[in-house]
């Protein structure tokens, strides 16, 4: 397992345009590699910024869309055309605009009534598209992290099945359900990159930096044999040694 690595920026914009020259970077030459690639986004507010840049040029001109499969790593219980829906951020700020083919884009269902069906139906789309005996591995993982240390939707305090590689969570402080991928299957990339922004993050941060063994979630964010880079603005890296 490679050691992750820190890279600090002085604020934000700094940061979403080296995130953006990154996973462009990242993408690019996994296609000069093979066939396609694989992409796995993050909600939240944090990659916004980032995926607005990705789907302008010059950075959208350095990606063959049409050869990129989305996925999700987590989403919440509602429908894609919700405020609240993780798709649909993503959508409208990148997958739109870059024309991705309707059968590259793999969305949870999150408005199905049974969410552990829907954790199912993704589990078995993610398979159908790296098929293999093995625990599927994407080329990229974009994830983030909340104040508590959550990251995907995977909480604090919170249970879930280590053998399934998608599973339904609860968020505690309001007892709503969500669909998550879960470390065995995020801890398969290639590579990894964990965006965190802003001041409220600095705590955790140190905390996730400081004691690889806690058991705050994002912790358990250790790639087996990808890379991990920890990509954060200068408020958020504010409490490191």
């Amino acid at each position: 397992m490679a050691k992750p690595t820190v890279e600090i920026y002085p604020e934000q914009n700094a940061l979403f345009r080296a995130a953006t020259e990154r996973i462009a970077s990242i993408l690019a030459a996994k296609l000069q590699e093979k066939e396609r690639a694989t992409l796995v986004l993050t909600g939240g507010n944090t990659p916004r910024p980032a995926y607005e840049l990705l789907s302008k040029p010059p950075f959208s001109e350095r990606v063959d869309w049409n050869r990129v499969h989305f996925f999700r790593g987590d989403e919440r219980c509602v429908p894609p055309d919700s405020p609240e829906s993780n798709f649909g951020m993503a959508w409208s700020a990148l997958i739109s605009k870059v024309n991705a083919p309707p059968a590259h884009i793999h969305r949870i269902a999150g408005e199905l009534e049974d969410a552990e069906k829907a954790a199912s139906l993704y589990e078995a789309e993610i398979r159908s598209i790296l098929p293999g005996d093995g625990v599927p591995s994407f080329d990229l993982v974009l994830l983030g992290m909340g104040e508590d240390g959550h990251t995907a939707s995977l909480f604090p305090g919170t249970q879930w099945d280590e053998e399934r590689l998608v599973v339904t969570n609860h968020v505690p402080q309001s007892g709503a359900r969500r669909i998550s991928m879960t470390p065995r299957l995020l801890n398969e990339a290639k590579a990894i990159i964990l965006l965190t922004a802003g001041s409220n993050k600095a705590k955790a941060l140190a905390r996730a930096q400081g004691d690889p063994a806690s058991d705050s979630p994002v912790s358990r964010i250790r790639p087996a044999r990808g890379s991990l880079m920890w990509m954060v603005d200068r408020a958020a890296a504010s409490q490191l040694i």
